[in-house]
């Protein structure tokens, strides 16, 4: 889902940082009832090029 709004951030680290904060935060929202999640962050600058991307995927399931 795109942000239309957007962040501002003081460096680099600090978007990279919060991109992989915001991928636990969704994960716990999402994983509860489903057995798949993909979820990637996407950092963009203020011309809107993409130049930090992170991805997380969880998968849960009973052994047979």
């Amino acid at each position: 889902m795109p942000d239309d709004d957007g962040q501002p951030f003081e460096s680099r680290e600090q978007a990279r940082a919060e991109a992989i904060r915001i991928l636990q935060d969704i994960a716990r929202d999402e994983m509860p009832d489903r057995d798949l999640v993909k979820i990637t962050v996407k950092v963009r600058n203020e011309a809107g090029a993409q130049v930090f991307e992170a991805s997380l995927v969880l998968t849960a399931g009973w052994s047979a």
